[in-house]
């Protein structure tokens, strides 16, 4: 099976794993309310990460990462776990405020763009794709859905 098919296979699975966005932010932002501090909750949603990721290893027997692979690692390369705390924190925040679907689509259309950017100039060491006039088409129909999703609310 080559790759193209294989994308068309995994594809679904992306969309079920997406799925699990909104429930954990709507998790979330009834969780804030309930601790001192909203950030409390991002820390509660870390704790359960972290203990799902041992967990997870434990039952593959995959090795835990040595005090020597840690710090051998690049430090930009630790970002990614604040730039996680930012969009939790975010979806905590403004999820309450604004709603599950409103929050979640403008994450959407921000991600996309970035990832867009990123694919474009190679960032981050990622693939390389152009940005081509179907995706810039792609990205106009993010920011019309946006606008009808955000229409009624606001």
């Amino acid at each position: 099976m080559n790759m193209t098919h294989l994308s068309w296979l995994l594809i679904p699975l992306a969309v079920l794993i997406g799925a699990v966005l909104p429930i954990q932010g709507a998790l979330l932002s009834k969780l804030g309310p309930l601790l001192n501090h909203p950030i409390q909750a991002t820390l509660v949603s870390y704790i359960g990460g972290a203990f799902v990721c041992v967990l997870i290893l434990s039952f593959s027997r995959t090795a835990y990462p040595s005090l020597g692979e840690l710090s051998a690692i690049d430090w930009h390369l630790y970002t990614a776990g604040f730039l996680g705390a930012i969009f939790v924190s975010g979806m905590l925040y403004l999820m309450p405020v604004v709603g599950v679907a409103n929050m979640l689509a403008a994450a959407i259309v921000g991600q996309l763009v970035a990832s867009i950017m990123i694919d474009h100039f190679g960032l981050l060491g990622g693939l390389r794709i152009g940005v081509s006039p179907s995706r810039i088409f792609g990205m106009v129909l993010l920011f019309i859905g946006l606008y009808f999703i955000q229409r009624k609310t606001l």
